[in-house]
């Protein structure tokens, strides 16, 4: 095999431990309320002032869809939107204490699957990984 083949097997088997990470996750949050989309949300929320397009430059998602999730966050009492004091277009979004308990689930339900699909891999093997996960996503367009 030539290293363009290699290189398109190891992508695709990355997307597929993606995907089959994201459908475990999910499948375990929905039962409180929240996705991995959800949580991200309220992770970037809880570091300060952040509006809608924060969050959608952060996300890449669709203007559409953040205000979707955060619709839904809001309904769920798991976040608050406030009108900027200093700009009346701007509403902040700030996580309340139901957020801050649904993320901290959250993150302790996430951790416990990163480490259950990660565990076959040894110190090393980890720190690689990290290094080109690194290299590929900082890397110069």
């Amino acid at each position: 095999m030539d290293k363009l083949t290699n290189v398109s097997i190891m992508v695709e088997s990355l997307s597929r431990i993606y995907h089959r990470l994201r459908k475990e996750v999910n499948g375990q949050l929905v039962n409180e309320g929240l996705s991995m989309s959800k949580m991200k949300i309220l992770q970037l929320i809880i570091t300060g002032k952040t509006s809608a397009t924060d969050i959608k430059n952060y996300m890449g998602f669709s203007s559409r869809t953040v205000v979707t999730v955060l619709d839904a966050l809001e309904k769920e009492e798991m976040l608050q939107r406030k009108q900027s004091p200093t700009d009346r277009r701007v509403k902040y979004v700030h996580i309340t204490q139901k957020g801050l308990e649904k993320l901290s689930l959250a993150e302790e339900i996430h951790k416990v699957i990163l480490d259950r699909i990660f565990s076959p891999l040894s110190e090393i093997q980890l720190k690689n990984f990290s290094e080109i996960c690194k290299s590929l996503e900082f890397q110069k367009k």
